[in-house]
């Protein structure tokens, strides 16, 4: 699959839940062309994010297995991605974490340039 993931990928859609901590509640989201990542064979990458009209630029680094996808931004905890979809100009990734006490659940949906 490294082969397949290297190259500039937009961000077709990005959909998110946010459940807040201690049973609050769930807020959905979806973005759409909201940017796009870079993956270089060599496991580092590039991102830029348009999400709500704010712009978020950074560097990764990034691995892959069969059937997941990990991004490390600097500094960061590491997003450990399920690859639902596995197309050669499509791929569907799937990950939940948390974040300060709050559940986060995302969807992107990317597409290759």
């Amino acid at each position: 699959m490294t082969n397949r993931l290297d190259g500039t990928w937009n961000y077709d859609k990005i959909d998110g839940t946010i459940a807040a901590s201690g049973g609050g509640a769930t807020t959905p989201s979806t973005f759409i062309n909201a940017g796009s990542i870079t993956l270089k064979k060599d496991g580092t990458g590039s991102y830029t994010q348009v999400l709500n009209g704010s712009t978020t630029n950074g560097t990764i680094t990034w691995s892959n297995t069969a059937t997941t996808v990990t991004i490390i931004e600097s500094g960061q905890s590491a997003l450990v991605f399920t690859v639902s979809t596995n197309e050669k100009k499509k791929q569907i990734w799937n990950t939940t974490y948390n974040d300060a006490g709050d559940q986060i659940t995302e969807t992107w949906t990317l597409s290759l340039k």
